[in-house]
């Protein structure tokens, strides 16, 4: 009877030692992974596919992390849409839709300093100073440079 009994007390632990195994290979499999996810972000080095509120300024921003149609930043790109051969960016269906029917003339804003009307996918976008998660669409860089100007002196 002690015979059968060690057999079983050694399959037990045979038994016992693959489950370590595997779940030290398991433990190893989720560190990689969270340290591909986690290096950037441990690197200080930017995502092309995230962004900072805060950063870009004084930048022009990417295009694409901006809703043309309400003037915000995004954290994560937005969604592309064609309107008479010219890109627009959106943050969700409903602002394509409008996009794409040009309601109110929502290609267009008004450029903040020259008050010229500018098509947003030829703009120059550049956050608002006052407001981290808005934007202004400009003529130019002269423009922008110029508004700067101005609100800096009040």
């Amino acid at each position: 009877m002690k015979k059968s009994s060690r057999k079983k007390q050694r399959k037990n632990t045979s038994c016992n030692k693959g489950e370590i195994k595997g779940l030290i290979i398991l433990g190893l499999l989720v560190f990689l992974a969270a340290i591909i996810v986690y290096a950037p972000l441990l690197n200080n080095e930017v995502n092309d596919e995230y962004i900072n509120y805060s950063s870009h300024e004084g930048e022009i921003l990417p295009n694409r992390f901006v809703c043309m149609l309400r003037g915000d930043i995004k954290s994560r790109p937005t969604l592309p849409i064609e309107v008479n051969s010219k890109t627009y960016w959106a943050c969700c269906q409903n602002c394509l839709g409008k996009l794409q029917r040009n309601e109110n003339d929502v290609l267009f804003a008004l450029d903040p300093l020259s008050g010229e009307s500018v098509n947003k996918a030829d703009a120059i976008i550049r956050r608002d100073p006052q407001d981290n998660k808005r934007v202004f669409f400009f003529k130019s860089n002269e423009t922008y440079n110029q508004y700067l100007e101005t609100i800096n002196k009040k």
